[in-house]
């Protein structure tokens, strides 16, 4: 189910950030957020022509605050947040779309002078009160910022929730490259035997979003954010709902400079020194997040598909990292023809699909690390 949300932007004048009504303008392509809450061109902006040859599309699962004090020690989560706001000014993407963001994060990241500037975005609250505006912020939610104006903004709810407190997906209609685009900030059930569940997700989104007459005549559409695909055998997922994934189309075609093969993993223990300080033992490496597009949009890969978010906040500080997570990012442009899929990245899933859904294990112990995961899941609030 779908519902009307409100954008937000930044008012220097009321020196606060306030309601405003999703744009309509015909060629909203050609205009950005600027500091006082208008438009203006491009051009005048950022010296650039009129119309972007490329926009940029990034996500980050960014690890909620809502854990206990012990587990907070291990964290940290304020420096981790300071660190976000200033990387949002460095990422410099089109439209950032974020994970398990709690209104304390929010007023971090709106408190930046350079996003006040440059982004409109989906939600505004009080962390004191627990009170936001358009009620899609629970223990933590989805949160989307953009450089273009929303041309409509929806909350999705699931039939059969993600969890119990029922984190919304986030939906959002833009202009990118000219080109009208939905993106769908989402974040799908976790656990290993939850993968039947994430599949109907996926599908019940993708159905819900094109039947809606705010968004099905949109000639782009992603899905995109922390779909907790816990093994490769989910990529069948993809494939069935008719979706692109964006790090296969761009790392395992069989052309170069696209075909490196790197695994792209978004959670990954062996390099993620954070993740062993508060789930002892894990060894896990895994392309939980991802990007997908749906085959014959109009906009195509203008760039590789690249991870960030993968160092550390401080060099004092080595073993704490942003998140637990990786953030993926890639820029798109108008495809002179709808895109299809690379034939080898395909034949790749589809690999990857008859493989037998496995149970991943410690391999320092051979002890399965679910448990030690559905532990440390425990620790944070119950309706996590």
């Amino acid at each position: 189910m779908l519902r009307d949300i409100t954008p937000i932007v930044f008012c220097t004048t009321a020196n606060n950030w306030v309601e405003v009504p999703c744009a309509q303008t015909p060629n909203v392509s050609l205009t950005r957020k600027k500091q006082t809450g208008s438009d203006e061109s491009l051009s005048m902006e950022h010296g650039m022509k009129q119309q972007n040859d490329f926009e940029r599309i990034s996500t980050l699962n960014i690890l909620a605050d809502c854990w206990p004090f012990f587990v907070e020690l291990a964290i940290c989560s304020k420096l981790r947040y300071e660190w976000l706001a200033r990387e949002v000014r460095r990422l410099d993407a089109t439209v950032l779309c974020l994970n398990e963001v709690s209104l304390s994060a929010i007023e971090r990241i709106m408190a930046d002078s350079f996003v006040r500037e440059n982004y409109f975005v989906s939600e505004w609250g009080n962390s004191s009160t627990k009170e936001s505006i358009n009620r899609t912020i629970g223990k933590h939610g989805c949160f989307i910022l953009s450089k273009v104006p929303f041309e409509s903004l929806s909350a999705f709810e699931w039939s059969t929730p993600a969890t119990q407190s029922n984190r919304e997906v986030i939906v959002a209609r833009v202009n990118l490259c000219g080109i009208s685009t939905v993106l769908c900030a989402t974040h799908s059930s976790h656990r290993q035997k939850q993968h039947q569940k994430r599949e109907q997700q996926i599908t019940e989104l993708k159905q819900a979003v094109e039947a809606d007459a705010k968004y099905g005549d949109a000639k782009a559409f992603f899905i995109l954010g922390d779909l907790n695909v816990y093994s490769n055998s989910e990529d069948g997922m993809i494939v069935r709902n008719g979706m692109l994934d964006l790090w296969a189309e761009t790392h395992f075609t069989g052309t170069a400079p696209f075909n490196d093969l790197d695994p792209g993993f978004t959670f990954d223990s062996q390099t993620n020194l954070m993740i062993p300080r508060y789930v002892p033992g894990h060894t896990r490496r895994m392309r939980l997040d991802r990007i997908l597009m749906r085959e014959h949009s109009l906009l195509r890969p203008h760039s590789k598909c690249t991870i960030w978010a993968n160092e550390s906040v401080d060099p004092q500080h080595p073993e704490v990292f942003p998140s637990d997570h990786y953030g993926l990012s890639i820029e798109v442009a108008r495809a002179t023809a709808p895109t299809v899929g690379d034939p080898a990245a395909a034949a790749v899933l589809a690999q990857n699909a008859s493989e037998v859904l496995c149970c991943y294990a410690n391999r320092a112990t051979g002890i399965p690390v679910l448990a030690s995961q559905r532990g440390a899941e425990l620790l944070r609030d119950p309706r996590y």
